[in-house]
């Protein structure tokens, strides 16, 4: 069995432990799923880690067979709720076979937003409810003006929120939708601009190209997918003097964890709980491992060990930032469903893929292909000054990541296309696999 070592001198304190249980309470008492869980409850007398660690996982599946009135907590009613605007039901912004809607409970939002921020020095005095916040994502999000089409500034414009982009892959946007989305984040003037890192890339790319003017955001937050060195590098030449910090979430779950000034990750520990699932020891790297969310402090919506999809690095010693509430982590390693595994069957993270290979100067795009047990495609996007070297050199990292006897073969690409939900993919398998006996069932931390 795999030893976990969790972060040392984490407190989490009384009061979280009482958030923990109460969520726990509510969802098992109140929220009509869960009443097949109640007989695997170990009761209120037994401590609440060993309470949550005793439960199932809660999947999308469940989500989309059983919400909304599955997880509203008695007495409160989900079409009260709506009439009266206290709630609204968005959908999720998963593949379309991810895909879910779920309650929405905007002042809960806001106050986790808020909490997350205070984790990154000074973003809590800019992320304070009027904040003006430009979005650059896919089309396809929650937000009610994210459209396909050619809509006015003033239509893609919510309040103190403007949305950026109108196509569903960043590939096709055309040099004026770039010199669009450039010359209005000038005139905004957002506080924070939130962006896919994928997007921002491709746009900053562009306009140092180009030698198109910057905007300047006070902050900059990486979101909504996998932020890759290859998306850093091309970020960081047109805002070279912005932070640039990458915040963890999900619709469902809130805003989960905030990347520090020292680049560690930390638990937004008010608003949610975390619980960790390493890998079995030769099935993956040490202390990395799954992560199920429990939401907390969550009027309108119960749930509890949420399988969010994807994998954290946990940090074995304390964060130089000082800050020691919830876990930290190293890094957010990428998507379950993003692995691809060693000629000997080890899993591999995509944060694991991106370490090895990301740096390459100029590789601009990349995604690595699994067809079969040891075989391994690199596709990708370069500068054409670096193409030859490049390809080998790629080539001969990701053969001393998978194993000497790995076979790899390297394409060049135009272009890499996002995936039906909007967001890109670095790594992925092709062949079928599961995660039976990939993680350490009695490892859970939280």
């Amino acid at each position: 069995m795999q030893t976990l070592t969790p972060p040392p001198a984490a407190p989490v304190g009384e009061r979280y432990l009482a958030d923990c249980a109460m969520a726990l309470d509510l969802a098992l008492d109140q929220a009509p799923f869960y009443e097949s869980w109640r007989p695997r409850d170990p009761g209120q007398t037994i401590p609440v880690d060993a309470r949550y660690a005793a439960l199932p996982v809660l999947t999308k599946r469940d989500l989309r067979a059983h919400m909304p009135r599955g997880f509203v907590p008695r007495p409160r009613d989900f079409q009260t709720g709506i009439a009266t605007g206290e709630i609204e039901l968005v959908s999720t912004s998963g593949t379309s076979e991810d895909r879910a809607s779920i309650v929405w409970h905007q002042p809960w939002w806001d106050a986790s937003e808020h909490s997350a921020a205070s984790l990154y020095q000074g973003l809590d005095r800019v992320i304070n409810g009027s904040q003006r916040e430009a979005v650059l994502t896919t089309p396809l999000c929650a937000g009610t003006v994210c459209h396909i089409g050619e809509l006015t500034q003033a239509e893609r414009t919510l309040g103190r929120l403007l949305f950026l982009n109108q196509k569903a892959d960043p590939n096709h946007w055309t040099p004026a939708d770039k010199n669009r989305m450039l010359e209005e984040l000038r005139l905004f003037e957002p506080d924070v601009l939130e962006a896919d890192p994928a997007y921002l890339a491709i746009l900053a790319r562009y306009a140092a190209e180009t030698g198109a003017p910057a905007p300047k955001p006070r902050f900059i937050s990486l979101t909504y997918e996998f932020p890759s060195r290859v998306h850093y590098r091309q970020i960081r030449r047109l805002f070279p003097n912005t932070p640039i910090l990458s915040s963890y979430g999900s619709t469902e779950t809130g805003h989960v964890f905030t990347e520090c000034e020292q680049g560690r990750f930390h638990q937004n520990a008010a608003f949610c709980r975390v619980d960790f699932q390493p890998f079995r020891n030769g099935r993956g790297a040490e202390h990395v491992g799954r992560i199920f969310i429990s939401i907390l402090n969550n009027p309108w919506m119960a749930l509890v060990r949420f399988d969010v999809g994807d994998l954290i690095r946990l940090s074995t010693d304390p964060c130089p930032c000082g800050r020691t509430r919830g876990l930290t982590a190293l890094a957010i390693e990428g998507r379950t469903r993003d692995l691809t595994f060693t000629v000997g069957g080890e899993a591999v993270t995509g944060g694991q893929v991106d370490r090895a290979i990301g740096d390459l100067e100029g590789l601009l795009a990349y995604q690595v292909e699994q067809p079969g047990p040891g075989t391994y495609r690199f596709r990708g996007v370069v500068e054409p000054a670096f193409e030859k070297q490049l390809f080998a050199e790629a080539e001969a990292r990701l053969r001393g990541l998978y194993g000497d006897t790995a076979r790899i073969t390297t394409q060049r690409e135009s272009a890499i296309g996002a995936e039906q939900s909007g967001k890109f993919r670095l790594t992925r398998t092709l062949f079928p696999w599961d995660t039976t006996d990939l993680f350490e069932p009695k490892g859970t931390v939280s």
